[in-house]
């Protein structure tokens, strides 16, 4: 009698055990979200783009949007060197914005657009319902 008792209390005590590490995974595992190749790469090329720029200290306004032109232009190079370039799909979507906001700021449509992608060239995470700026290339 007492040998089965015991073995019930172990096969209790194993049962939840077993249980407690099933869910203590499936936590973790729903907590971590997975990196995606676009926001590895995106860190990378962010991280370029600030060392690129990291000696320069902007003292007038030029040189401040020269500064940002600058950061831009690189983490461009680098993007477009591990693979993604500019989705078409995120231009469209952004063409009626940027006539919008250029009426609005008395601003050129261009400047409006480089604005928007300055912006959205960062934005290595899907958006609802918006286009990421980076597309992988086919090669």
């Amino acid at each position: 009698m007492k040998k089965t008792i015991s073995m019930i209390s172990f096969v209790v005590i194993l049962g939840f055990l077993v249980w407690f590490f099933i869910i203590s995974n499936l936590n973790q595992s729903s907590s971590k979200q997975e990196i995606t190749q676009l926001e590895h790469m995106g860190d990378e090329c962010v991280g370029i783009s600030e060392k690129a720029v990291i000696g320069m200290t902007p003292v007038v306004e030029f040189q401040k949007l020269e500064l940002l032109s600058r950061k831009a232009n690189v983490l461009k190079n680098c993007m477009a060197d591990r693979g993604f370039r500019e989705n078409p799909a995120w231009r469209k979507y952004v063409e009626p914005l940027a006539k919008i906001n250029a009426s609005k700021q008395n601003i050129s449509f261009d400047e409006a657009i480089e604005t928007m992608r300055k912006a959205d060239m960062l934005l290595f995470k899907k958006q609802p319902q918006r286009p990421l700026y980076w597309l992988a290339s086919k090669r």
